[in-house]
């Protein structure tokens, strides 16, 4: 099972992810992955951090700035690579792998591309978000206003059933 989900900015993807997240680690599931929550200072989006879902761990994945790797005005940091491994090494024991967010600018980090390709060769369940860019093979929603509050027990549902 991969549910892919995507939609525009700010309609609530990975609302609807970590809802999902947090119910299945209710009912006592492994959920192994990453998020990757936006930074902002005084109004404005520094940066990204990267988060172990399961660990809670977190490191900067890129913020404004120079560095080795860019992507677009964001320098991808080292750092994030301590949580990367940590998530990679903890994927065999997982019930549920969960990905926000699979995008342009995470498929342009060599180490976050790797770590997709490998997840996805795993034969487990897989819930992500997807940048509306991202053409992928799955079975995708398409998160909007009217219909997030019905998703989310659909998903949830079609996640425990695979589960």
């Amino acid at each position: 099972m991969r549910i892919f989900i995507t939609g525009r900015p700010g309609v609530g993807k990975t609302t609807l992810l970590m809802y999902v997240v947090e119910e299945v680690k209710k009912r006592g599931y492994k959920v192994v992955g990453f998020y990757c929550p936006e930074v902002r200072e005084g109004g404005k989006r520094i940066g990204f951090k990267i988060v172990s879902i399961s660990s809670g761990k977190e490191k900067w994945l890129a913020k404004v700035g120079e560095g080795k790797i860019k992507v677009g005005k964001y320098a991808v940091q080292s750092e994030a690579g301590e949580i990367i491994d940590e998530v990679k090494s903890a994927l065999p024991s997982a019930n549920l792998i969960a990905i926000d967010e699979i995008g342009p600018m995470e498929m342009s980090i060599p180490s976050l591309k790797d770590f997709i390709n490998y997840a996805f060769s795993l034969n487990k369940p897989l819930i992500a978000v997807v940048h509306r860019s991202m053409k992928i093979n799955g079975k995708i929603y398409v998160l909007t206003e009217e219909n997030r509050e019905g998703l989310r027990s659909k998903i949830l549902n079609e996640v425990l059933q695979s589960l």
